[in-house]
């Protein structure tokens, strides 16, 4: 088992969407990370097109003008005890995790660790679960809720970066993208 070790006031996040790529991460923070970035799998949870955060701005054209969402669908985990799910495990300092913690708002911050086939010496390990309350199964179109294709294409451009195996291994614990909810997203 691979073991992680972080500085003091660090603490470990699990990315599992368009965290899988450094760039991605460095995007959030504003920043360049020089620190780890390992891919490791965290054992009982599944990704899922669930995670519908309210639409302050995005929109795309249709025949009829522009259309603006109600909400933009991200992916979120869910427990799952048959699934093994893959993603990054990467460090940051306090200042950081307020700040990805006020961009996943949404979201509650979950210890993982106990879950996680790499050992992190130092601090916790968090994942991002959405809140019951921002969760939507059963959208009837991409009006009610649609997924950006501008974020579907981060994750494949960190998906690209890890291989096929890697990608395999994402689409068997990931729940199959929603096409019709899809969107050329502007803003």
């Amino acid at each position: 088992m691979d073991t992680i070790r972080f500085e003091p006031g660090q603490v470990a996040l699990f990315g599992y969407g368009s965290l899988l790529s450094v760039a991605a991460l460095e995007e959030t923070l504003g920043k360049s990370y020089r620190g780890p970035f390992v891919m490791s799998q965290l054992r009982g949870w599944r990704r899922k097109w669930e995670a519908a955060m309210p639409n302050q701005s995005y929109y795309t054209e249709t025949a009829a003008g522009r259309m603006y969402p109600e909400s933009i669908l991200y992916l979120n985990i869910a427990p799952d005890t048959g699934t093994v799910l893959n993603g990054s495990v990467f460090a940051v300092s306090a200042e950081e995790l307020c700040r990805i913690d006020e961009d996943e708002s949404i979201y509650d911050r979950v210890e993982v660790g106990s879950s996680l086939e790499t050992r992190v010496e130092g601090g916790p390990v968090y994942a991002y679960v959405c809140r019951p309350h921002y969760r939507k199964s059963e959208v009837s179109g991409p009006r009610e809720a649609a997924i950006r294709s501008t974020y579907l294409d981060s994750v494949n451009h960190g998906l690209a970066a890890l291989g096929e195996e890697f990608r395999t291994a994402y689409e068997r614990s990931t729940d199959p993208v929603p096409k019709h909810l899809v969107i050329a997203d502007q803003k």
